[in-house]
């Protein structure tokens, strides 16, 4: 019974990936505090082990539909990459009850963003940009690179946020179009989640057999998944998004005020 629920959370987990970017450490902190009590560090960890797998193999299918932009966000993912080893190393440190607020919190937050994203794309679509242009302001390439680090910190701190930053940083700072930011954000989510693995591993956070096992269920899914999100329109895409954001972030919610 206990294997059928792990394959089942991380079908989910690969589904929240492949159609919204968002690390499946979203998914599957919550899940496995709950149905098979990890504690919350141990958690964060394996999730990222999840995360790694699952999102190098989703970023292929983005890929393959001229998707990813890496070198335009080589910065980006250099910053994110090697500020989560220190969130990693940071995040022993924290509470288990201060880190599940603020999962909660982050998810409720990123949703509206991504709804209003979307809407605000609709009236007036903007034009992607890319650092490797001389043109560049060099505001942005700054703001883009420490915007990242924090995305990197809080990845290794409590897991979340490495796809879903990302993400916000290219399609704001950058102004990637929303398919581009979603491929390019989950490949660097891909080695942002590897740096957290290692500094978690170090500590003795990670279970790696339930994260492989979490992953096997969740490739496929998350495969699929991106296929169907790289069709869709940009204005579904946001809608989606923001729909999966908003209710994970309610029910992370409601099972914090239950335990409490």
């Amino acid at each position: 019974m206990e294997i059928f629920l792990i394959l089942l959370v991380g079908c989910f987990s690969g589904m929240v990936t492949g159609l919204t970017g968002a690390s499946g450490v979203m998914v599957v902190i919550p899940l496995i505090t709950i149905l098979f009590k990890f504690p919350i560090h141990e958690a964060i960890g394996t999730s990222l082990v999840v995360d790694v797998l699952t999102s190098l193999m989703i970023s292929v299918t983005y890929f393959k539909n001229d998707n990813i932009a890496l070198k335009s966000a080589a910065l980006v993912a250099i910053s994110s990459v090697a500020m989560a080893q220190i969130g990693a190393r940071l995040s022993e440190k924290m509470p288990e009850r201060g880190l599940d607020s603020g999962f909660s919190f982050v998810l409720i937050v990123l949703a509206l963003i991504i709804w209003q994203t979307g809407i605000k794309r609709d009236k007036s679509p903007v034009a992607p940009f890319n650092l490797s242009d001389h043109k560049s302001p060099l505001w942005r390439i700054l703001l883009s690179v420490l915007l990242a680090g924090g995305s990197g910190f809080m990845t290794g701190f409590i897991g979340a946020g490495g796809g879903t930053n990302i993400l916000l940083i290219l399609l704001f700072v950058n102004r990637f179009p929303m398919h581009n930011a979603l491929g390019t954000s989950i490949l660097i989510m891909s080695f942002t989640a590897l740096s957290g693995v290692i500094g978690h591993a170090s500590l003795g956070n990670v279970n790696l057999m339930t994260g492989i096992v979490l992953a096997i269920s969740a490739i496929p899914t998350g495969i699929y998944c991106a296929r169907f999100a790289s069709k869709i329109s940009e204005r579904s895409l946001s809608r989606l998004m923001g729909a999966v954001y908003l209710i994970l972030g309610v029910v992370m919610i409601m099972v914090n005020f239950r335990n409490s």
